[in-house]
């Protein structure tokens, strides 16, 4: 963040301040001082007195140091001494100048200057300057010296004047008898105006500069800290983005714009450094607002459009359009009270603006000699809040009783989703945790029931397990005293025991298979396979019974193929348990209907047969395990033949189901049908 800003003000400071930067270039670090030495202007005017004195008072020569005696040269050097006293004349109270030739070779030979006291010691010659004088440049006959100049030579070769455009070469004569001081009086109020705005111009430079570079280390140092430091930086990211996802983003763009607009008076204070210094400061404030709108921006993209009053309107047309009808009618409320707040609004800034024309123009007096308007405006305006608060929390609570309705909704339908959570103000924030409490307990119902029916399964299957080794011993015993030759009564006991042992193995079989069917571990392999040929096949390999029935097959299956993917192993009991049900439970002398149709992408077979019994069970109670039609249970049968039949037919992928009508009992077997009929040849 600190990164961001510095560099915000880093470069508005460089747009501010390039000729600072430029002064910098060509002066050195002493224009960080703010002395008006080191000011490019400065040193300007200071070399173009130079040598307009001594231009003026040694004259020009060639660059042997031979005098030019041409006309041109002489009315030069004429020039010079007069733009040089006009020069020290308007600066006479600022800078201290002393100039004297020794001779009379030229046109002044008069001893000029505002020094009262001995320039030169008289001693060992020094100059002789007040603590309060700066000195600028000095010409000593023979020795020369500009101060503060990074350039300065032993002469004044190579610099030009404002009047001659080139090299200057002193009259070599003359030269040596011209004596030559200018000096500038420290003081932060020079009475020139020139001295005046470039000492201004050297305080601006100063300030600007240092703004520049403090910004520069500040932008260096935060980059290399944040690089040290990025786990914390992105956690201290990742913190601000949760706080700031809580902010609208409105208010969030008001004061970005805010700090934009006064920015923009940097644009229109290019000329003035001490006026655009506040506005640097908002540069670094802007910058780290950036940053923390990149971060929101990268952590809450959707949270930012979530949490906006735009993105709050068109959520309100989402939720009318899509809302239940008690909601929708509901949200009408809130429309009705949000537009009487408009209307108020509207009716306050009618009277606020042209209140005084109506009351002219309805009653011919002005607004002082009228009522009083302004309870009226305030009353409009403050109703107007009351409506808009009210209409927004009315709003509120319809969203929070819409959640509820919803929740109570997938409840009943069997779906359990998120727990509901309100704000801390929410008005049904209580009732929400009363639901969330009855969620958890019918979950923990749920999940009690189911372990309770797996561990049944579980005994259930255990207990079959258990019960097939002793169950085979008991069969073969069995078998071996069948061969055996007894006598009358002990044979038919032990066919009468084998028989029953045989039920009981069949039995238990059953009940393993089913308990695998229950708990999902029944192995299944499936194929693509004809349920037309399947249903004849079982019919065919169950004729000897059927013909030992008093009972009559109808088959009505179409020609073609029909093909499902299914167990063909598990589909063949389910079909083997239901004939085997029909011809145990039917009418004497009845019909067994047996219909395999397509119908919309699905294969439907469907076993009717008239029952002996009158059916007063409920369809769904028949395919519980153990429950049989013959509530005596004098016939044989275990009571799982109608429940394996499900659970088989369910783990393969299809859906069974049992319908009642009158004494006529089906059981449907449905299957998607499958357009695979590679395997028909």
């Amino acid at each position: 963040m600190a990164a961001l800003g510095a560099l915000c003000t880093m470069i508005a400071s460089a747009l501010l301040g390039q000729d600072a930067l430029k002064n910098l270039y060509h002066e050195g670090w002493g224009t960080l001082t703010g002395r008006i030495y080191y000011l490019t202007e400065f040193r300007e005017l200071t070399a173009s007195l130079y040598m307009e004195a001594l231009t003026g008072y040694a004259g020009m020569g060639d660059d042997k140091g031979y005098p030019l005696t041409d006309s041109n040269a002489a009315s030069l050097a004429g020039e010079a001494e007069d733009a040089f006293w006009d020069a020290v004349n308007l600066y006479d109270r600022d800078l201290l100048y002393y100039v004297k030739r020794d001779g009379n070779r030229m046109k002044s030979s008069k001893e000029a200057g505002n020094i009262s006291y001995p320039l030169f010691s008289e001693y060992d010659g020094h100059l002789l300057l007040p603590e309060d004088a700066t000195l600028l440049c000095y010409w000593n006959g023979s020795e020369s010296k500009l101060h503060f100049f990074s350039d300065t030579a032993s002469s004044p070769l190579g610099i030009s004047t404002r009047l001659y455009k080139g090299p200057y070469y002193p009259n070599g004569e003359n030269a040596t008898s011209v004596r030559l001081v200018i000096a500038l009086k420290e003081d932060s109020d020079y009475a020139s105006l020139t001295l005046s705005q470039m000492q201004k111009t050297a305080d601006n430079y100063r300030l600007i500069l240092w703004i520049f570079l403090g910004s520069t280390a500040l932008f260096c140092c935060s980059l290399f800290l944040s690089l040290l430091s990025g786990a914390s930086a992105r956690k201290a990211a990742a913190s601000y983005a949760a706080f700031a996802s809580h902010i609208r983003l409105e208010w969030k763009l008001l004061l970005l714009l805010l700090c934009f607009l006064y920015i923009r008076d940097i644009l229109y204070s290019l000329t003035d450094f001490l006026y655009a210094y506040p506005s640097l400061w908002i540069c670094f404030v802007m910058g780290c607002l950036l940053y923390l709108y990149l971060t929101d921006l990268i952590h809450n993209p959707v949270a930012l459009w979530k949490h906006s009053y735009i993105g709050g309107f068109f959520r309100f047309l989402r939720n009318y359009r899509n809302g239940i009808p008690w909601y929708r009618r509901a949200l009408h409320l809130c429309i009705i009270i949000w537009g009487c707040a408009l209307l108020l609004v509207c009716g306050g800034c009618f009277l606020l603006f042209y209140g005084e024309y109506l009351l002219l123009t309805l009653t011919g007096r002005g607004f002082s000699t009228a009522v009083d308007l302004t309870p009226f405006i305030l009353a409009c305006f403050l109703m107007s809040l009351l409506l808009f608060v009210t209409g927004i929390l009315l709003y509120r609570f319809l969203k929070d009783t819409s959640a509820i309705s919803g929740k109570l909704a997938a409840l009943k339908g069997g779906n359990a989703g998120a727990p509901l959570q309100f704000s801390g103000h929410s008005l049904l924030k209580e009732v929400a945790n009363d639901l969330n409490e009855v969620e958890n307990g019918i979950e923990n119902a749920v999940e009690q029931r189911d372990r309770s029916n797996r561990m049944r399964v579980e005994l259930i299957t255990n207990v079959s397990h258990d019960l097939k080794t002793p169950l085979t011993s008991i069969i073969n015993y069995a078998d071996l005293l069948c061969e055996e030759d007894l006598p009358k009564p002990a044979s038919e006991y032990a066919r009468s025991l084998q028989a029953k042992a045989y039920r009981l193995k069949s039995m238990v079989q059953d009940v393993f298979d089913l308990s695998k069917a229950t708990s999902g571990n029944l192995p299944l392999e499936k194929t693509q396979l004809d349920l037309a040929k399947l249903i004849r096949q079982t019919l065919a390999d169950m004729e000897e019974r059927i013909g030992e029935s008093t009972l009559t097959v109808k088959l009505s299956i179409a020609d073609e193929p029909i093909m499902i993917e299914a167990d063909g192993e598990k589909l063949y009991r389910v079909f083997q348990n239901l004939i085997v049900n029909a011809l145990q439970y039917s009418l004497e002398n009845s019909r067994i209907h047996i219909q395999l149709t397509r119908e919309n992408g699905f294969a439907y077979a469907k076993i009717k047969n008239t029952s002996r019994d009158e059916l007063s069970f409920d369809p769904a109670e028949i395919v519980e395990r153990f429950v049989r039609a013959d509530s005596s249970r004098t016939t044989e049968g275990s009571g799982l033949g109608l429940s394996i039949a499900q659970s088989f037919t369910e783990s393969c992928g299809g859906t069974f189901s049992v319908e009642i009508d009158a004494d006529m009992f089906t059981a449907c077997v449905c299957f998607p049908l499958s357009e695979d009929r590679s395997d028909l040849t």
